[in-house]
């Protein structure tokens, strides 16, 4: 139960629907859910470790800020990690690892022409997952996973700001899948650092766009007012 209530509201806090500074009552939450206290505790306990929630000693609990510093750690271990695996993916593939990554490229054309970009992030999670399933890396996944929870909520806050590039995103996917059925090392090392980009491209990619930029100031300055109002102090 612990599991199920995390992952519903990492869910609903990664795809930006409760927004940062947004109280989380456990007593709510459990009534909500039907469930008792103590597994909504644990999960919110989790979330915390994971930087998602604010726990204020006295002050009740939040859902965290929008964490730049965070997310750019959250590229920095994505890139890393994922460039590995595309490499051993080039050595290690299957030819029905192959297969698998072509379907998924063709589910991925059929959500973008049909304009479904939620479908379109889940089948793209599911593409990166199955690359580190090539590798025979599965673990490794999980890892980044849990890293890149900050990074996943940017990836949603351009979403609301209708900031596509699924087109683009198809065609790197393309190169890559193309890379590590060759067995071309290099080139898949290539064609994956040409579609994750680098820490220097997202701070560029942010500074692109005014609008998000925007609305992390507004809306994290607004957490920090509801914690000022409330006599309590932000985290060191």
């Amino acid at each position: 139960m612990t599991n199920r209530i995390h992952a519903l509201l990492r869910k609903l806090i990664v795809e930006v629907r409760l927004l940062p500074g947004r109280a989380l009552s456990e007593k709510e939450i459990a009534a909500l859910l039907h469930v008792s206290k103590t597994p909504v505790r644990e999960a919110i306990i989790r979330l915390a470790e994971e930087g998602f929630v604010t726990v204020v000693p006295q002050g009740g609990t939040y859902i965290a800020p929008i964490d730049v510093q965070r997310y750019m750690e959250a590229c920095f271990i994505r890139f890393k990690l994922e460039e590995g695996a595309v490499v051993e993916a080039a050595k290690r593939h299957s030819l029905e690892d192959i297969a698998r990554l072509k379907t998924s490229l063709a589910q991925q054309r059929a959500a973008a022409e049909g304009e479904q970009f939620t479908d379109f992030f889940l089948l793209d999670e599911e593409f990166h997952r199955t690359i580190f399933a090539a590798a025979r890396l599965p673990g490794a996944w999980s890892v980044v996973n849990q890293a890149k929870g900050e990074m996943d909520r940017m990836r949603h806050l351009k979403r609301v700001f209708a900031v596509r590039r699924t087109e683009k995103v198809i065609e790197e996917h393309e190169n890559i899948v193309a890379a590590i059925e060759s067995g071309d090392v290099d080139r898949a090392r290539e064609a994956v650092q040409s579609h994750l980009g680098s820490l220097e491209s997202k701070i560029l990619e942010l500074s692109k766009n005014p609008k998000i930029w925007t609305y992390i100031e507004q809306i994290n300055t607004r957490v920090i007012k509801k914690r000022v109002s409330r006599g309590s102090q932000l985290p060191a």
